[in-house]
């Protein structure tokens, strides 16, 4: 049952995109029709995750922060989008743990690897925890670029192929290996912003 709720809201967003922000999705055929992968894009607005869970046919789960949960009306919009909390000032293990476990059972995890949002054009860096989930659950990531949400015209989302990172140790990294790890996933979304 909850998963035709969500499939109906899904489809009924997509419809609205279409028609009043006229969307336009470049790369559909790299989404993946089955198995774990991590969504990770650009965040420039509010409409980011509703966006991204209208065009994929699979649930997204997303990481929310835990701020979102304290507003009854967003909590339960939450709760049909099957989102989680996680605590931002610190390292929320249990938030790192229930993001691993939905991999493991092949799910679609959405993450905004910036942590906050930043003004379209002006990407941010991504957070370590983001980029140590990236390499600790060995996921595909799909890296996905949002633009022209607050212009004029056509909101256009662009879905790059998929990449791993396993160039990056699973281990304890240094300063320098997580600071070329979260350029190397920053480098992938931009990719995607400039197409």
């Amino acid at each position: 049952m909850k998963n035709f709720v969500y499939q109906s809201i899904r489809i009924f967003l997509l419809v609205v995109f279409k028609i009043f922000f006229r969307i336009k999705i470049n790369g559909k055929e790299n989404l993946p029709e089955q198995g774990a992968v991590i969504v990770m894009s650009n965040h420039i607005s509010a409409f980011d995750p509703p966006l991204l869970a209208a065009i994929f046919s699979r649930p997204v789960r997303f990481m929310a922060k835990k701020e979102l949960f304290e507003n009854p009306i967003i909590r339960f919009v939450l709760f049909l989008a099957d989102a989680f909390p996680v605590d931002r000032s610190k390292n929320d293990i249990t938030a790192v743990k229930k993001a691993l476990s939905l991999l493991k059972d092949q799910e679609v995890l959405g993450l905004f690897p910036e942590g906050t949002r930043h003004p379209e054009g002006k990407l941010g860096d991504p957070k370590a925890g983001s980029v140590m989930l990236a390499i600790k659950s060995g996921a595909p990531i799909l890296p996905v670029g949002i633009k022209n949400v607050k212009k004029d015209g056509r909101i256009t989302i662009n879905i790059g192929q998929k990449f791993t990172m396993e160039q990056f140790p699973s281990k304890r990294l240094s300063k320098d290996e997580r600071k070329k790890a979260a350029q190397f996933i920053k480098s992938k979304i931009r990719k995607e912003i400039n197409k």
